[in-house]
């Protein structure tokens, strides 16, 4: 009787352990619909009238570069593992000093460029409080429980 005990409870975490593995796909950003980009005029068309038809740009180009930038990635991702990229496009658009459109680039997960950050660090001072102190600064706070009334519930008025 336990050892058929023991292999069903054995069977259902087996099942349970599979089910909770299972792959994932995370999709980040998207770029604009093809119909409309061929709808796109090079040396005619304005830069507020593209954000407009196209929609807001992931983010715009920093430092003189006059262009937008629409963004896309997926992702794979299994458990707790680190997501493995599967795809990404950039589509950038760049203007002129008028702010008519010049040139349309889009660019594929092989055109990436790895970035590595620098081990700089800026130093912070400030008091560090170990997880007793925390723990001791909490007790009598209002919102806990009994001992008071919450604080900001998110209602005007209060």
């Amino acid at each position: 009787m336990i050892i058929l005990k023991n292999k069903i409870l054995l069977a259902f975490f087996l099942i349970f352990f599979c089910i909770s593995c299972i792959n994932q796909k995370v999709v980040n950003g998207q770029l604009p619909d093809a119909e409309l980009l061929s709808t796109l005029k090079i040396g005619q068309d304005k830069k507020n009238i593209i954000e407009k038809v196209l929609g807001a740009p992931s983010f715009k180009g920093e430092f003189d570069d006059n262009s937008i930038y629409y963004y896309s990635s997926v992702y794979k991702s299994l458990a707790f593992l680190k997501p493995r990229l599967i795809d990404q496009k950039v589509l950038q658009l760049e203007f002129d000093r008028r702010d008519i459109l010049k040139n349309v680039f889009l660019y594929g997960k092989d055109d990436a460029t790895k970035v590595i950050m620098s081990k700089n660090e800026t130093v912070t001072f400030g008091k560090k409080i170990g997880l007793i102190e925390q723990i001791i600064n909490n007790i009598g706070l209002p919102g806990m429980g009994r001992s008071g009334p919450i604080i900001g519930s998110g209602r005007t008025g209060e």
